[in-house]
């Protein structure tokens, strides 16, 4: 806190108080046109990355959908011993 009050005190002497209302507009009007062009970045920067990962997304998708799906095996058909009885629609033709 000190120091602040001596920084303020140094312009005063520096700049004089005619001045100083003046230079602290211009101070602010600086600081506030910085805060928006870096709001403004901060953005873009965002936007972008944004496409990127949406890009990245949409391939990932588009690459398979294209891709065959993997082949299915089918259950192994349940094997039947010798003594078992055929069932009633395979009794006809055996």
């Amino acid at each position: 806190m000190p120091d602040i009050l001596f920084i303020l005190v140094l312009a005063l002497v520096i700049f004089g108080p005619k001045r100083l209302p003046e230079m602290a507009r211009q101070l602010a009007k600086f600081m506030a046109q910085f805060r928006m062009m870096r709001d403004d970045l901060r953005r873009q920067i965002e936007n972008e990355v944004l496409k990127i990962e949406l890009e990245e997304r949409d391939k990932k998708r588009a690459e398979a959908l294209a891709a065959p799906p993997p082949a299915q095996q089918l259950p192994p058909a349940p094997s039947r011993s010798s003594g078992e009885a055929l069932p009633a629609a395979d009794r006809g033709s055996a």
